[in-house]
Parts: structure tokens; sequence; C-alpha cells
């Protein structure tokens, strides 16, 4: 009796089982290349995680999440963005946040070109004004006096965007 086609179909199922399990084991760590919210392309120095109904999700920016949040009424929760200077994870409560400079990373220009070269304006992104963010003090300060806008923290930022009025309930 011939066991060849049986060692054969055994080992190649063994094998497809194995280069399964190593794309996914060095694919579930990856950070995704757009968006979660916006599906927007993420630059490096300025990706956000949060947490949206329990689940972390991956944003392109502060701004993005806070936006979500403001529009949605959906409670937003920003725990760690991204250094604009050295591209480190830091917890988001201890970020120093640069509100409104002319620096736009993720936004779209403020003035735009068609096909047909009309320009229009810019009225509404999700992700202006900039919100960028620093791990250092001195270096957030450095950058409003260079790009302009105004050094801010977390709580102040979700202050801004808590709904206010009669009947409006807070997250």
């Amino acid at each position: 009796m011939n066991h060849r086609p049986i060692i054969t179909a055994t080992l190649a199922t063994a094998l497809l089982l194995a280069a399964s399990a190593g794309a996914w084991y060095l694919l579930r760590g990856r950070t995704p290349a757009y968006c979660q919210l916006s599906g927007r392309p993420i630059h490096a120095h300025m990706l956000t995680v949060v947490r949206v109904n329990g689940q972390t999700r991956y944003a392109c920016c502060a701004r993005c999440a806070l936006t979500l949040q403001q529009q949605t009424g959906t409670r937003v929760q920003i725990l760690r963005v991204t250094d604009y200077i050295s591209g480190r994870a830091i917890p988001a409560e201890k970020a120093y946040f640069v509100d409104g400079s002319q620096v736009e990373v993720c936004s779209s220009p403020r003035m735009v070109s068609e096909e047909e070269r009309i320009p229009y304006a810019r009225f509404f992104d999700r992700c202006a004004p900039s919100l960028i963010a620093f791990v250092d003090e001195q270096q957030a300060r450095a950058f409003v006096a260079q790009h302009g806008g105004a050094l801010k923290q977390l709580d102040e930022l979700e202050r801004e965007i808590t709904p206010k009025g009669p009947g409006v309930k807070t997250p």
C-alpha cells in the first residue's frame, strides 16, 4: 500500500497552517495604514489610539476622535497620542497639544482646486483645526511660537466639545 499521497497531503496541510499562523502573528500587532474613524491615511507622527464603544481604534489625529464625539455624542476616550517630534507613543493625559496651528498634517488644504482649476474654500474638515501632540511642554511652546496655535491639555479639549445647554446629557 502506497502512503505517499497521504503523507504529502498531511505535510501540505501542516505547511499551510504554519504559514497562516505566521502571517497572523506578524500582522496582529500592526497599526492600520488608514484611520478607523475617517478612512484617511495615518501619518506616523500623528497616530492616535482611542477607545470607542469599548473597542480600541486607531485614528489619524486627536482632532478626528474629538470630532467623532462632538458629532455623534459617542464617548471617545483618547488613550495614546504620538509625540510630533520623536514619533513615540505617549499617554494622552500627559501630552501638550497645539490647537489650531498653521501645520495641518492630515486635513485637506484650505483652498482646493478641482480638475477644472476652479478654487473653492473648505468650510469643514473633521481634522481641522489641527491638533498636534508633544511630550515636552517647551517643544510645544516653541512650535506655537513658530507656527501659531494655542497650547492645551486633554482635559481642556474634552471640556470644549462637551455639549452644553438644558436637556443635554453629558457622558
